[in-house]
């Protein structure tokens, strides 16, 4: 029988019907912290104050012959610690005095920890994907580990400029703000370097606090981090945080590309409705000009004037210049979706194609207003395309004929034995900052609303020809000033 007590997995542990210890295993020991001469002879340590007048009864159904297997109680450790336990009680009677009470005691803590963290898991599972919103979404995500897994938990973003900030936290508050103060809690630096590294950081208690990245592969630039002043986060622990941050990553990813979807497709919509007003607009025009000719014609005794009749045929050529140009970036956006923009690159002077698109735009340019200043080398050869370079030209020329205001364009090419740069500046209106990250993307402007014409694609174009040989275009504005796009192309492609 000692063999056996020594040897056995389980505390086991024989009382008198007032909670005095009488038998005290091994294992008992080693799972409530107290030795066996410290615990003989007195009355169970390990049942808390407010509990004993129920562990009293409990011995006494006992007695009385009742078996109770399986009784799930809260106990504690000698550090005070709680311990969930499992116990077996069974009655042993002894010839010469009064029945005891035989238990057999079974750690709960690793059980309960796994039902729990496999409710966190399922619940994340259930509620982070509902939500299509990332507020929502990080809310949901910081209330779940709270509190069966942390008394705080939070969410850390970093932002545009590279800083670390929470925008989102759960728990008790008044707690985590003492575990700051006395730096038991994750700092901001700390934070930090897991995001870059993507390593977990824990530090052991308690209290206790551990971080791990949001998100895998960059997918979300933030952190997870969860406190608790009752026991020492593990490995275990750092294996669920970890989890709950992957699903978090995913519906993260899944509610921005949602909103962004959302976006896309309201922008789709009203730039198509610009589209068709700008397509409208000049066929519009043309059935006038052509219902007026025609009018003028029917009227005249004799041969028209033969001024009014360049007039309306000068309008009918820009109204019908504007629709083809319209038609022409839709017909582009279509070919580069499908990937069959081709490249025909030959030997050119870059500086020859500047001067007769200028040449080009001299009627709109005395229309406009705008004097046009260029500022050109003798030469400027290369290998491009040039009926994409003449269309990146044109697109540029007609921005800052558009946004000028009627102020002076400059337009100012130089190089170097392997590239050339293609600066043109205007003194408009200038382009917001806000604005300035998104103006080279599809259906974007510079200007939003309808006070300008044009679809948003024009810039776009630009972009994707310059890259497609080899090139860079950047742009620089302040608004009231003007705007300077500049491009940089390489003589020769590859």
């Amino acid at each position: 029988m000692e063999a056996i007590l020594q040897a056995a997995p389980v505390a086991i542990h024989l009382l008198d019907l007032d909670g005095t210890v009488r038998l005290w295993n091994p294992a008992a020991e080693r799972l409530f912290g107290w030795e066996r001469d410290e615990v003989l002879g007195h009355r169970a340590p390990w049942v808390p104050k407010a509990q004993w007048d129920a562990f009293r009864r409990h011995l006494e159904q006992v007695v009385q012959g009742e078996v109770l297997p399986g009784f799930e109680l809260e106990l504690q450790r000698r550090d005070g610690a709680p311990l969930h336990v499992e116990l077996w009680t069974s009655c042993v009677a002894t010839p010469t005095g009064p029945a005891q009470c035989l238990g057999m005691l079974v750690d709960l803590t690793e059980r309960r920890r796994s039902d729990a963290f496999r409710r966190i898991l399922f619940e994340a599972g259930e509620v982070l994907p509902a939500s299509l919103e990332p507020d929502a979404t990080l809310e949901h995500l910081a209330r779940l580990a709270v509190p069966a897994h942390a008394e705080s938990c939070r969410v850390y973003l970093e932002d545009a400029e590279g800083r670390v900030r929470c925008v989102v936290s759960s728990g008790q508050d008044a707690h985590a703000t003492r575990l700051d103060a006395e730096a038991q809690a994750p700092t901001e630096e700390a934070v930090a370097n897991v995001i870059t590294s993507g390593e977990a950081a824990l530090q052991a208690g308690p209290p206790s606090w551990l971080c791990v990245p949001l998100g895998r592969h960059g997918q979300v630039p933030g952190a997870l981090t969860f406190t608790t002043s009752e026991r020492t986060y593990d490995a275990r622990d750092v294996a669920l945080a970890n989890a709950l941050a992957h699903r978090a990553a995913l519906a993260l990813d899944n509610a921005r590309r949602y909103q962004e979807a959302l976006r896309t497709s309201r922008t789709r919509e009203e730039l198509l409705a610009i589209a068709s007003h700008e397509l409208k607009s000049p066929v519009s025009a043309l059935q006038l000009q052509v219902q007026n000719l025609r009018a003028l014609l029917e009227r005249a005794t004799e041969a028209p004037p033969r001024e009014r009749l360049q007039r309306g045929l000068d309008l009918m050529g820009r109204l019908t210049k504007r629709q083809a140009h319209l038609i022409d970036a839709l017909l582009d956006l279509s070919r580069i979706h499908a990937g069959r923009m081709e490249l025909n690159p030959e030997p050119m002077d870059l500086g020859a194609l500047v001067r007769e698109v200028a040449e080009r735009f001299e009627p709109e340019l005395a229309g406009s207003g705008c004097l046009l200043t260029l500022t050109l080398p003798p030469d400027a050869p290369g290998h491009w395309d040039r009926l994409r370079l003449d269309q990146v030209l044109t697109n540029l020329l007609s921005n800052a004929m558009k946004y000028g205001r009627g102020n002076p364009i400059q337009v100012e090419l130089s190089g170097t034995d392997a590239q050339v740069r293609l600066d043109v500046r205007d003194g408009g209106i200038g382009i917001a900052p806000e604005h300035l990250p998104q103006i080279f993307q599809r259906f974007e402007r510079a200007v939003p609303g309808r006070a300008y014409e044009g679809v948003g694609l024009g810039l776009w174009i630009v972009r994707q020809v310059v890259e497609a040989m080899g090139g860079s275009i950047t742009v620089h504005s302040e608004q009231g000033v003007g705007s300077t796009f500049s491009v940089l192309l390489p003589r020769q492609r590859g």
